[in-house]
């Protein structure tokens, strides 16, 4: 069974890929539930529809963060300050989960289309 959706998600909102600036509310950050990634989880601008992304840690070039997870053959973890500053360099995507009206079959997220860059992001690790 599904979560009910948040309330002022605009489900009628088409598909549109468009950078929005930077998103107005504040974001979380989140230790992933394995441990081996950030959980950036927070509102779209655009849709209004809840969100969230996973950044893994690991090697660059590869959709993950850190070189040293080569070497060791585990996650390399950033210091708090360095993954906010990952994090808010970031261009973030609507991933609400809705299949908003035009989404095309190739889309590579399931949401309005949006991006965006965080202004704000507050933080607490997932223990």
């Amino acid at each position: 069974m599904t979560e009910a959706p948040l309330a002022g998600h605009n489900f009628d909102a088409a598909y549109r890929e468009t950078y929005v600036g930077v998103a107005p509310d504040a974001f979380v950050r989140l230790g992933a539930e394995d441990n081996e990634g950030l959980r950036i989880q927070g509102t779209c601008p655009r849709c209004h529809g809840d969100t969230a992304s996973e950044y893994r840690y690991g090697v660059p070039g590869t959709g993950t963060k850190g070189l040293l997870s080569l070497l060791r053959g585990k996650p390399d973890v950033p210091s708090q300050d360095d993954a906010q500053a990952l994090v808010l360099r970031e261009v973030h995507f609507c991933e609400c989960g809705h299949p908003h009206p035009d989404l095309p079959v190739d889309a590579p997220f399931v949401g309005c289309g949006a991006s965006w860059r965080l202004g704000e992001l507050s933080g607490r690790d997932a223990g």
